[in-house]
């Protein structure tokens, strides 16, 4: 989606894209989807944001770090959502391109890559959204926390090397992506420190130097191994 949406926008007649695509620029903090006042298609053309929904004891549990050329609100392909279940808030300044209904239709119904490269996206996301729910359940504070500052958004299971690290998130963010309290975090994170698993950069958990590190709970320690272990007892 990186070239090929803002590649439809461009192509799009001037008059069509005047009335069916809108950019909005937002700062940290604010909220960019809440409730569903204008449903449509957001492509994130700069910036960083994170997906929020609400836990039944009303937390906020953050499902995933949006960063540039990411999409968001695919519910408006099924006719009977309503609200879409999740807000989307501004970690850094930000610019989301927004594509309303009738335009996304237009283009399903004539551009048949955008169709199938929309299709594969929506499918690599329950798959992700999948691992997320096993990774939650499965592994401790710690576990989840290596995995994240390592593998990022993918697992490295999934993708035959690991990405380049994005800037450290702050420590509140952090704690809803990974699924903890902030106390629980704090707790992982300084004893990792502690045995040499992670780094503090600006005191925010990273690690620094990825070709130095391998070990990681979600792919590459085997159960039982002995990092493993001592991740469960540092959590």
């Amino acid at each position: 989606m990186r070239n090929l949406l803002p590649g439809l926008i461009a192509n799009t007649e001037q008059g069509l894209a005047d009335r069916h695509v809108c950019l909005r620029r937002y700062g940290p903090g604010r909220l960019v989807l809440d409730g569903y006042d204008r449903p449509g298609l957001f492509y994130i053309q700069h910036g960083r944001m994170e997906l929020l929904i609400t836990t039944a004891d009303g937390n906020e549990r953050c499902m995933r770090i949006l960063a540039e050329s990411d999409l968001f609100g695919l519910e408006c392909l099924h006719a009977g959502a309503t609200v879409p279940g999740y807000q989307v808030r501004a970690i850094t300044y930000s610019s989301v391109v927004h594509v309303d209904v009738e335009l996304l239709d237009l283009w399903l119904a004539t551009v048949p890559e955008f169709r199938h490269r929309l299709a594969a996206r929506i499918a690599a996301d329950i798959a992700r959204l999948e691992q997320e729910r096993e990774k939650t359940v499965a592994f401790s504070v710690a576990e989840r926390l290596v995995c994240y500052l390592r593998c990022g958004e993918t697992c490295a299971h999934l993708s035959p090397a690991p990405p380049e690290p994005a800037g450290p998130l702050p420590m509140a963010i952090l704690a809803r992506r990974i699924g903890c309290s902030p106390a629980y975090l704090s707790r992982a994170v300084r004893k990792l420190a502690q045995q040499g698993v992670v780094q503090r950069v600006n005191h925010l958990p990273r690690i620094d130097r990825m070709e130095n590190f391998s070990p990681c709970p979600c792919s590459v320690v085997p159960e039982g191994g002995e990092l493993r272990h001592a991740l469960r007892r540092s959590a």
